[in-house]
C-alpha cells in the first residue's frame, strides 16, 4: 500500500465519522407542494432558488426523484443555494476545517449547458464549473478550506444558459477531504416541525419559540425561511414571520371531512395569507347554537280584594336564563411552550 492509499483510506476514515450538513439532500421534503387537480411543487425545503429572469421555473420529478430547473430565457444568472452552517456553534465545527461537497446533475434532452458548483464560506469561494452535453448525468466535487473568519457557509448551484433544464437529483457536503452520502443528517428531524414542553419555557438551541409575538426571521435561518415561505406573513425585511401560537389549542386538519363545519371560514393566522380549510389557519372560540327552555307554573292565581298587585309573567315579553360562567369556552388544560425546529 502506498502512501496516497494510505491519505486516501484515512480519509475516508474521518468522513464517515462525520455528518451530512446538506438538509434535505435528495429533496424528500416539498413543503411548498399543493395537491388540487394536479400536484405543483415549489421549492424544497431548506433551498433556495433565484432566478434572474421572469420564466424560470423549479419543479420535482417523480420518475427520477430529482429537483427541477428550468434557467429562464436570457443570460442573466439562476442559483439554488442553501446555507449549510445554519446550526448552533456551527464555528467550532467548521471554521479552520476543510469542507467538501458533491453534486449529481443530470442534463436531459439535447441542449448543452455550463454549471457551476461551489461552497462559499463569506470570506473564500472555492468552484467548479462543468460543462454538459445534453443527456449527460455527472457528479462535480469541490472542497474549501474554511477560514477562521467565515460568516456562514453555503453550497451554490449555478447557470448562466439560457433556458438550461437541469436535474438535481442529490447534494451532499461534510466535513473532511472526501464527501460521502448516506451519512447521518446534521440536522436530526425535520426543519420546521413543531415541539412542545411543559417544564421549561426556555426553548432548545435549535429551535425557536411560537408563545412569543410573532417576529421575522433574521437572515441567519434562510432554511427555516424557505419552509415557512410566508405562510404566517413576511416581515419588512422580506423574510417569513413566525406564527404567534399564544393562548391556541392545535386541531388537527378537517381536510374535507366535516368534521369542523364551518372549516371553509377559517381565518389566517396574524399576518398571514393562507384561510380556509388548510393547515395553520384559525378558528375563534364559538358555542355550537343551542336553545335552553324556559319552564313556567302558569297555573297560580292571583287573589282579588285590596291588597297589593302581586308578581305575575309577562308572556308577552322575552324571558332569558341568567349569565353564567367565565371569559371563554375551554376544557381542562395544561400550559405548554410550543417552539419550531430551526436546525
Amino acid at each position: 500500500m502506498n502512501f496516497n492509499e494510505i491519505l486516501n483510506n484515512d480519509d475516508l476514515l474521518f468522513a464517515m465519522q462525520q455528518r451530512n450538513l446538506v438538509y434535505n439532500y435528495n429533496f424528500l421534503n416539498y413543503s411548498n407542494k399543493t395537491i388540487d387537480t394536479v400536484v405543483t411543487y415549489g421549492h424544497p425545503d431548506g433551498w433556495v432558488y433565484q432566478d434572474a429572469g421572469t420564466d424560470g421555473l423549479i419543479s420535482f420529478d417523480p420518475t427520477t426523484n430529482s429537483c427541477i430547473l428550468k434557467k429562464s430565457s436570457g443570460n442573466g444568472l439562476m442559483t439554488f443555494s442553501q446555507a449549510i452552517s445554519e446550526f448552533p456553534r456551527w464555528q467550532d465545527l467548521l471554521q479552520g476545517k476543510t469542507v467538501s461537497a458533491t453534486i449529481v446533475i443530470e442534463v436531459p434532452g439535447t441542449s448543452s449547458c455550463e454549471v457551476t458548483f461551489s461552497l462559499s464560506d463569506g470570506k473564500n469561494v472555492n468552484n467548479n464549473s462543468v460543462f454538459f452535453d445534453g443527456g449527460e448525468t455527472k457528479e462535480i466535487n469541490i472542497s474549501l478550506n474554511v477560514s477562521e473568519k467565515a460568516n456562514n457557509l453555503e453550497v451554490i448551484i449555478e447557470s448562466s444558459t439560457s433556458e438550461i433544464v437541469l436535474y438535481v437529483h442529490k447534494v451532499y457536503a461534510n466535513v473532511g477531504n472526501v464527501a460521502l452520502e448516506g451519512l447521518p443528517c446534521i440536522v436530526e428531524g425535520t426543519i420546521g416541525e413543531r415541539k412542545q414542553y411543559m417544564s421549561t419555557d426556555i426553548p432548545p438551541a435549535v429551535e425557536l419559540s411560537l408563545c412569543t409575538t410573532s417576529i421575522e426571521l433574521s437572515n441567519s435561518y434562510k432554511r427555516l425561511n424557505s419552509f415557512l415561505n410566508g405562510k404566517f406573513g413576511v416581515g419588512q425585511n422580506g423574510n417569513s414571520l413566525l406564527p404567534d401560537m399564544r393562548g391556541y389549542f392545535s386541531r388537527a386538519w378537517d381536510n374535507g371531512a366535516k368534521t369542523d363545519p364551518d372549516a371553509a371560514t377559517r381565518t389566517a393566522l396574524g399576518e398571514g395569507i393562507v384561510t380556509g380549510d388548510n393547515v395553520g389557519t384559525v378558528e375563534e372560540d364559538e358555542f355550537k347554537e343551542h336553545t335552553h327552555g324556559l319552564l313556567f307554573d302558569l297555573s297560580g292565581q292571583i287573589p282579588a280584594g285590596t291588597a297589593a298587585a302581586l308578581a305575575s309573567i309577562n308572556k308577552a315579553l322575552t324571558s332569558k336564563t341568567e349569565k353564567i360562567g367565565g371569559a371563554e369556552t375551554r376544557g381542562k388544560n395544561i400550559s405548554e411552550l410550543y417552539t419550531m425546529k430551526w436546525a
